[in-house]
């Protein structure tokens, strides 16, 4: 255990303090213990930051423990408080741990071998969810500088919860604008809305989409929609998701499966008409073509009326797309320089 750990011990009993602190320092070994006796002190301590864990009594004379526990979770909400007394009830026990308390010990020799244990499984339980807190944060700001949105919204796509980035994507300048808003408005129909939220619905397992979303006028953005239904004790039904941006992604693999499709139809030519497309391509004119391979005017003609027709382009403008969008194909293409007619 952290020698530097510090615990703050709220208890206007000075014997159950020197009880709580011999019995801890057997255990953990050096401590670091702040005692408070009135208010003041317990505001100071408070509206500090130096304290690991508290341990308070309930009855106290100027207050209770059920009153230290709220104060000290409205500053420190992650922060353990234990309450080791002999003046409670299963009752209040009840009651503390629903405002957050960690443990609840009662303060006699049978149980006092109890406090160590339970003072250790609540700063494990905290280091716990604190790191929780710390990953969650972090995978927060990762998807948003990713421009990722993550959402959660109900079963019938209505948000209850969005990333900054997220808002962004519905055009919500903050969280207050989020309410009413849903996940159907980004697809192009209710019926496909519909369709990917019973699957959700009815699977135990994340669902993906792709779907193009007019998020301004004439700003057509291609979007991946992925869910899956979350269920949590005492909670109705979710669905947790993400949405990606993956328009340049998008226009990057049709540019891709584009220049596949114009590699194969230009791998399917002559080389004759291989030379005479890369000329084309480059800007040439016929009659600088037809000297440059020796043949007539006419010739080239026909060689270029045959690839507008291979290529199954109508106008030289899309025959030079075509050409474009074979990336290297020129230099992947082992064309002789001269060939016979």
């Amino acid at each position: 255990m952290n020698n530097e750990l510090h615990i703050l011990l709220v208890d206007d009993n000075p014997l159950d303090r020197g009880i709580v602190k011999r019995e801890l320092r057997q255990e953990f070994g050096e401590l670091h213990f702040h005692e408070v006796t009135n208010a003041n002190e317990l505001s100071a301590a408070i509206s500090g930051d130096e304290f690991d864990l508290v341990i308070t009594d309930f009855q106290i004379r100027w207050t209770n423990g059920l009153d230290v526990l709220r104060h000290v979770k409205l500053q420190h909400p992650t922060c353990p408080v234990l309450m080791f007394t002999a003046t409670g009830s299963e009752e209040i026990a009840v009651e503390a741990m629903k405002s957050g308390l960690s443990d609840y010990v009662i303060k006699n020799s049978q149980h006092m071998v109890r406090l160590s244990g339970a003072v250790r499984n609540a700063l494990e339980n905290a280091a716990i969810v604190r790191r929780a807190a710390y990953l969650e944060t972090r995978l927060q700001n990762l998807l948003t500088q990713l421009q990722i949105g993550a959402f959660s919204c109900s079963l019938d796509g209505l948000f209850t919860d969005a990333n900054d980035a997220m808002l962004e994507l519905l055009g919500c300048k903050s969280a207050s604008d989020l309410p009413g808003r849903s996940l159907r408005e980004f697809f192009p129909s209710q019926v496909d809305s519909g369709t990917f939220l019973k699957k959700i619905a009815a699977a135990n397992t994340s669902e993906e989409t792709t779907v193009e979303f007019n998020s301004d006028p004439g700003a057509l953005r291609v979007l991946r929609i992925n869910g899956r239904q979350i269920h949590v004790a005492g909670e109705p039904p979710r669905i947790d998701g993400l949405v990606e941006d993956v328009t340049i992604r998008s226009l990057a693999e049709t540019r891709a499966r584009q220049a596949e499709i114009a590699q194969t139809q230009i791998e399917m030519l002559s080389d004759r008409e291989k030379q005479i497309l890369i000329e084309v391509a480059a800007g040439g004119m016929n009659k600088t073509i037809a000297r440059k391979f020796d043949i007539s005017t006419k010739t080239v003609e026909r060689h270029r009326s045959n690839l507008m027709k291979k290529l199954r382009v109508r106008s030289l403008a899309e025959l030079v797309r075509l050409a474009a969008l074979a990336e290297n194909f020129s230099q992947q293409l082992s064309v002789p320089q001269e060939h016979p007619l």
